[in-house]
């Protein structure tokens, strides 16, 4: 079973939504919904009575057929009421317990099946708006997932020999769909309290894996784009048919206990963060990821080793941009990392400075690459993706980059720099086959010098290695401003030649 499937088939029935002034009917509803669902290619099917002001589904049952793996999922309902309250909204009632099944193939050809109970308690969803514009509020006491039954070849695993579940409490949301000749949607959805787990044995060593996490509160928010019918197996056409997504989910206070234990061995550990948020955008030009926590903490020990490892981070963050689309012009890149303020605990850094030689100060690694470049291909085509592949076919053309907040800082030093370059896709010959580039980069280094001092000291660096490296530097930097610091601009120009300091050296 893919996740996109079985995301699909949870959230279908969780719409959200806004008060509005026109009217909706049960039939508009259920309508609706079967027609989304279809979109994605679920079949539906189920028995509809209507008595009074209620609009009775028995019997519900929706599925996919799941290609790559040879299965299908399928979510199952006893019963759903479409319920007129006879101010031109809707109410959705279900059951608390919603199974859901799937049917699949291993990955090495072994024949999977299984089922999950779905759960909420007190769910309450309201429909409202108009026919080509419905709107949803929905909230719940809590929701949760587990999973009751896996079998592999016929022969089902026990509940010790794996175990899944997620709770949450204090569900609500939001969301506005507009069912036109191309569906969107904008969502909103909150939690409360999230707890989950999985355990399970490792065939192979017998040892028992667990993790328990648990979320203070998780936020997500999202628009997109659907096309009334496209196959979500072929990305390619679903964007340019004008699907599109840009959503975000944050959560906060997370902590995860993990351990393996068996055959003598173990292992136990956690980690946690203050706050933390995934981005994600993707259309018919670019796809783009960001993410960022803040208030990293791990730490892990087992009989194995020989002391705990325990670390933090202050800030982790990155993010990327990529063009998807073939152009006969140059469209924008992106790609930034940042560990900020990583430290170790004293044990750890009494392995290698048991005298505390080197400044323990929080150590941090960033860069911020945005570029130019020209796509040759279309990223989600399989056969153009498959010629780039096998060298039939070339990926780009790379135009600019520029370096901005360069910055590596640890042990009492720090190396700064920032930079931009342009490219000659017309001139592969200068640089060996590669694009000539025209540009400069300036850098900085702080506290370099004393930092080979110190490994001198420690023994890590041999003398005559430092000599080595202070002579380098003394042919292509020049003193800063401040003591112990350094800097140098490296440029190529127009003719090819590369300059340190305006002196050339090729």
């Amino acid at each position: 079973m893919s996740v996109r499937s079985a995301i699909f088939g949870t959230t279908s029935l969780v719409f959200i939504a806004t008060g509005a002034s026109a009217d909706v009917s049960a039939n508009d509803i259920w309508t609706d919904w079967q027609n989304y669902m279809a979109s994605f290619g679920y079949s539906v099917d189920g028995t509809e009575t209507m008595s009074g002001n209620t609009l009775n589904i028995s019997n519900l049952k929706m599925s996919i057929p799941v290609p790559e793996a040879d299965g299908n999922f399928e979510l199952s309902l006893d019963s759903v009421d479409f319920v007129e309250n006879g101010d031109g909204t809707v109410n959705l009632v279900f059951s608390e317990t919603m199974p859901m099944s799937f049917v699949a193939l291993g990955p090495e050809g072994e024949a999977v099946s299984g089922s999950l109970d779905y759960t909420m308690s007190n769910m309450e969803m309201r429909a409202s708006g108009e026919p080509d514009k419905v709107q949803y509020d929905y909230s719940a006491d809590q929701i949760g997932m587990t999973l009751t039954e896996l079998v592999i070849d016929d022969e089902a695993l026990s509940s010790d020999a794996l175990e899944v579940s997620f709770t949450s409490n204090g569900l609500s949301g939001q969301s506005i769909m507009e069912p036109v000749a191309l569906r969107k949607i904008v969502q909103t959805m909150a939690l409360g309290a999230t707890q989950y787990k999985v355990a399970f044995v490792d065939p192979e060593s017998d040892a028992k894996v667990n993790f328990d996490g648990s979320m203070a509160s998780v936020n997500m928010q999202g628009d997109s784009v659907l096309p009334i019918s496209f196959d979500p197996e072929n990305v390619q056409a679903a964007l340019e048919s004008g699907f599109a997504v840009d959503g975000t989910l944050s959560y906060t206070g997370s902590k995860t206990d993990f351990s393996i234990i068996g055959g003598g061995d173990e292992i136990i550990g956690s980690s946690s963060s203050e706050t933390a948020s995934i981005g994600v955008t993707m259309n018919k030009d670019a796809l783009g990821y960001s993410g960022s926590s803040t208030g990293v903490s791990f730490n892990m020990n087992g009989n194995q080793m020989p002391l705990p490892i325990v670390a933090g981070l202050g800030q982790i963050a990155f993010n990327m941009l990529i063009p998807v689309a073939k152009s006969e012009t140059p469209s924008d890149f992106a790609l930034g990392v940042t560990l900020g303020d990583f430290v170790a605990s004293d044990q750890l850094w009494s392995m290698f400075d048991p005298a505390k030689v080197l400044p323990r100060d929080p150590a941090t690694i960033s860069f911020d690459l945005i570029g130019k470049a020209k796509l040759l291909f279309d990223f989600f085509d399989p056969t153009q993706m498959a010629a780039v592949e096998n060298g039939e076919a070339m990926p780009a053309e790379l135009n600019a980059v520029t370096l901005r907040n360069l910055r590596v800082a640890a042990a009492g030093a720090e190396l700064t720099g920032t930079g931009d370059f342009t490219f000659d896709n017309n001139d592969l010959e200068s640089f060996g086959g590669f694009p000539k580039p025209t540009g400069g980069i300036d850098v900085g280094l702080v506290g370099g010098n004393g930092l080979m001092d110190k490994l001198v000291q420690m023994g890590l660096l041999p003398q005559e290695q430092a000599m080595g490296a202070r002579m380098m530097m003394g042919l292509f930097t020049r003193p800063g401003e401040g003591p112990d610091s350094l800097t140098t601009k490296l440029e190529i120009n127009e003719q090819g030649h590369i300059l340190a300091n305006g002196q050339r050296i090729r």
